[in-house]
């Protein structure tokens, strides 16, 4: 297995143990570490499969009742959606799609403790879904739970290092709890993974402008707007300075 086919092997792997392929998974791992016995995030990958045993009654409804709950979230029909998925969790109890799309929808609705319970059931059936930490640090920093927030963002990074939401959430965070320097290093991390990300650029203008650095904080908001024009949070920003 060539070096560059590791990235594309570890997301495969991840992918199927997210959509309960759990053997498959368990084949992309043990082939990964034959070839590099030290990988880490293939040892850790493997290591959750046997610690939490998620191949026994994993169960999800079919793919047009996951479509239409997703469509409904996009819509903003979020009671609808809380409604549905919280009778398909009695149907579906392993259903780690199910109850990441519930604990999003509390997230919306500002039900943080509701989404915070759903959102560690999405972590328990499934440890290596960097997505579902991604969202309980979310719930947990509206909760003003910040130091369980970053951990739990850090816990997202570990599996997915190249994931820019979580690093642009782990900044939010530590912008929130006042330590203004390790968020520009979040910023700064998710940017570099994707500099077109218009919310981490603003978020970096928030962080600068609080350090007193207003020239480089417009700098900052001027890039978000030049990415999305229509980003009113960024425009409301610089008309304040």
């Amino acid at each position: 297995m060539p070096n560059f086919s590791v990235e594309q092997s570890l997301m495969k792997a991840k992918s199927c143990a997210y959509k309960g392929e759990i053997i498959e998974a368990q084949k992309l791992y043990e082939t990964i570490l034959k070839k590099f016995s030290n990988n880490l995030r293939a040892q850790q990958g493997l290591a959750a499969l046997k610690k939490y045993n998620i191949n026994k009654n994993i169960q999800n409804p079919p793919q047009e009742v996951i479509d239409q709950l997703v469509n409904l979230y996009n819509q903003g029909q979020f009671a609808v959606v809380v409604d549905q998925a919280e009778a398909l969790t009695k149907q579906y109890p392993t259903s780690i799609l199910i109850w990441n799309i519930l604990g999003a929808t509390y997230i919306a609705r500002g039900f943080f403790v509701k989404a915070t319970e759903a959102l560690q059931k999405v972590t328990e059936l499934n440890p290596n879904y960097d997505i579902g930490f991604n969202n309980l640090g979310i719930a947990l920093k509206n909760q003003g739970r910040l130091d369980e927030a970053v951990e739990t963002f850090q816990k997202a990074l570990l599996i997915n290092p190249l994931s820019y939401e979580a690093f642009n959430n782990m900044g939010n965070t530590l912008q929130n709890n006042g330590k203004l320097d390790d968020a520009i290093k979040a910023y700064n991390e998710a940017l570099f993974i994707k500099p077109n990300h218009a919310h981490s650029h603003n978020n970096m203008g928030g962080a600068l402008e609080h350090k007193g650095k207003i020239e480089e904080a417009i700098v900052s908001y001027k890039k978000s707007i030049s990415l999305n024009p229509t980003y009113a949070y960024a425009h409301q920003n610089i008309c304040y300075l």
